[in-house]
């Protein structure tokens, strides 16, 4: 599976409004401190485009230490998640292989800062066509499957930093580990376009529902968050690339003990996701 970077980002760098833009060995320390567990350091940018450009040394470190990215997180798709943080569109990070565990994981929450979870959704890319994709059909067209997704983020900034949207930027959206279900294939799928709008998400602890969500909170429909990547045009999906849609629940507070479990209904398709959480 494969995920190119597109180079359109790097050009920003020609432009004025990236003076702001990190030092890049500030980044790239940075990016080396997060891989041993530390927390990450402010790097002092006022908006996305600088933002963007930090991320770019931070990934870079990443990429070398972790291999090439096999997917992309989506963040920040909700209307409640931009208009709280005064931004109009989401944000978008790279996933790597050592991020994305399988059903039924005992997760080691080691090495993480303040580690959080929440429901999730991720498709796979059948094929590159994606990139040509103009609207919600064409974007079906060119998946393989869903999957349920138990997402763990750590908010790795400072402590006492209040976060903004162009910090989490600069750190693509704060990925750390994520749990993924059993694929259902999209051919399964009487109708995928409503069938995921319509999706439904009860999200447990311990046994417990402590959170439910559907598909359409996801942007108003889970595929406008692939037209948006598409669109914005940071990444290049080729087949076999996973994206995280974004979040289907509130975050909660990862702790050793727990057994998180994420149980869905798409187009009357069960779909279930597990993970026990150890220290």
């Amino acid at each position: 599976m494969r995920v190119s970077i597109a180079c359109a980002s790097l050009a920003l760098l020609a432009q004025p409004a990236l003076a702001a833009c990190p030092d890049v060995s500030l980044m790239q320390n940075a990016a080396r401190g997060w891989i041993a567990g530390q927390r990450l350091v402010d790097p002092l940018v006022w908006n996305m485009q600088d933002a963007r450009c930090a991320y770019d040394s931070f990934r870079g470190v990443l990429q070398a230490q972790l291999g090439p990215p096999v997917g992309v997180k989506i963040g920040m798709t909700s209307t409640e998640a931009q208009r709280r943080y005064g931004i109009a569109e989401p944000i978008a990070g790279a996933l790597f292989a050592p991020m994305l565990r399988p059903d039924g994981s005992r997760l080691s929450l080691a090495g993480s800062r303040n580690p959080l979870y929440e429901a999730d959704l991720v498709v796979t890319v059948a094929s590159p066509a994606i990139m040509q994709a103009r609207t919600r059909e064409d974007v079906v067209r060119a998946l393989r499957d869903v999957r349920p997704f138990i997402e763990l983020p750590d908010l790795a900034w400072p402590q006492g930093q209040v976060p903004t949207a162009p910090l989490l930027a600069a750190y693509g959206g704060l990925p750390w580990r994520g749990v993924l279900g059993k694929p259902v294939p999209i051919s399964e799928l009487a109708d995928p376009v409503a069938d995921l709008a319509q999706m439904q998400v009860v999200l447990k602890v311990n046994g417990t529902p402590v959170a439910r969500g559907r598909g359409d909170q996801i942007m108003g429909h889970p595929l406008d968050a692939l037209l948006w990547l598409v669109q914005w045009g940071g990444y290049d999906l080729g087949e076999g690339s996973v994206v995280s849609l974004g979040s289907l629940s509130s975050l909660g507070r990862a702790l050793p003990g727990q057994r998180i479990e994420a149980e869905y209904i798409l187009g009357g398709h069960p779909m279930r996701v597990a993970v026990t959480l150890v220290p």
